[in-house]
């Protein structure tokens, strides 16, 4: 005998509840998805905007992020440097970060920006503090067909400035990656 309709009085949500057959509706895959990281030491001019090289990938599960320092097409979308481009429209969390070496002078500002076909989207900005990072995330809407994404970040220190790069996934300090929400 099927079930097709239950009232809520008589079930007890704190039950366990074994299920067979196959539920349909539910789940989804958080896809296409990435996550990158910066594999060594980057400097930073003073004052100037600069696209975060993260270089290497730990997962990209659909080809979606370019890793490399020129434009390629990847799923026939052209993806600047350091860039991801989904070929799936929807919402994504996107997240990033970057931790700079030691600098000194008051007042001194840094931020990591996410920034989407050449737009700011969002921004984690902060008093500069040596060995402290500076992290951003959101949510935002792609179009699967020619929207990308980068992180870029900036400090006004008065000199060069290095963001740590890592060789090693377990300590990624400069790190960029996506994924897409089930909607």
């Amino acid at each position: 005998m099927a079930i097709d309709k239950i009232q809520s009085e008589s079930i007890n949500l704190a039950d366990n509840f074994a299920f067979t057959g196959t539920v349909t509706g539910a789940g989804g895959a958080n896809t296409p998805a990435f996550k990158a990281r910066l594999s060594s030491d980057q400097t930073i001019a003073n004052s100037t905007d600069t696209l975060i090289a993260c270089n290497t990938e730990k997962f990209d599960t659909a080809g979606c992020y370019n890793n490399t320092g020129s434009t390629v097409t990847l799923n026939g979308i052209s993806t600047p440097a350091y860039s991801f481009a989904p070929n799936v429209a929807g919402k994504y969390f996107v997240y990033g970060g970057a931790r700079f070496t030691s600098t000194s002078g008051s007042g001194t500002l840094a931020y990591v920006l996410l920034n989407k076909n050449g737009t700011n989207s969002f921004l984690g900005i902060s008093d500069f503090v040596p060995y402290v990072g500076q992290n951003v995330g959101g949510i935002v809407e792609m179009n699967g067909s020619s929207d990308t994404l980068k992180l870029t970040v900036y400090q006004n220190s008065g000199g060069s400035k290095t963001i740590i790069g890592s060789s090693s996934d377990a300590d990624d300090l400069a790190n960029f990656g996506a994924f897409k929400i089930i909607e």
